[in-house]
């Protein structure tokens, strides 16, 4: 079995100052505007210290979106796991949305940005972003099938939860997290009616 690209092997605490400080120039400024030693000076290491724990601004940037993964998801598990009711924590992924949009460091799905930047060109960020979309569809799948929902309603959900992320991203508004979670609401009576009127 081949192991995911966002697996996140342990690593040394002062790795995590440089990862984190990585992660958050990288959301605000984008991969290639930022260099290793503006890493070093924001996470309070020597150049010598990160070089010696990221040789190569590659392995960083791995890094640091292998970390924004397990935030991502870790926050989204931890807001449902409140719930009882898998249609609640469907809905909350939307809710979930709406507290990251209005955060001020929020510049968009990082994966988005990542592969709208280099994912063209390389390789290895692309199958980040491709794993971490798929593991977003994995985990709607995951939710609709809990709640007795048809498995392409998880697509059309990830589809929204995709769109709210570009459009609050360009707009600079919660709204698209409103929005969208009203359009999961619609279609997920669509297929609860259904259900009870036995079409």
């Amino acid at each position: 079995m081949t192991s995911s690209p966002l697996h996140t092997p342990d690593r040394p605490a002062v790795d995590d100052a440089i990862v984190v400080s990585a992660d958050a120039l990288f959301t605000a400024e984008g991969v290639s505007a930022v260099d290793l030693d503006r890493v070093a000076l924001e996470a309070r290491v020597t150049a010598a210290q990160l070089r010696h724990a990221y040789p190569s601004k590659q392995k960083l940037v791995v890094a640091a979106f292998r970390y924004r993964h397990q935030d991502w998801m870790g926050g989204l598990r931890t807001a449902e796991s409140a719930l009882q009711d898998p249609r609640d924590q469907i809905l909350t992924v939307f809710s979930y949305l709406e507290t990251c949009f209005a955060d001020a460091s929020f510049r968009g799905c990082a994966f988005i940005n990542g592969y709208g930047e280099l994912g063209r060109l390389d390789s290895v960020m692309r199958d980040l972003a491709d794993a971490h979309l798929r593991e977003v569809e994995q985990h709607v799948a995951v939710l609709c099938a809990t709640a007795g929902l048809p498995s392409h309603l998880a697509d059309a959900l990830t589809l929204l939860v995709q769109g709210a992320q570009v459009e609050a991203a360009i707009h600079g508004t919660v709204q698209p997290a409103r929005s969208a979670r009203t359009a999961a609401a619609m279609l997920m009576s669509v297929y609860e009616n259904s259900a009870d009127t036995g079409f």
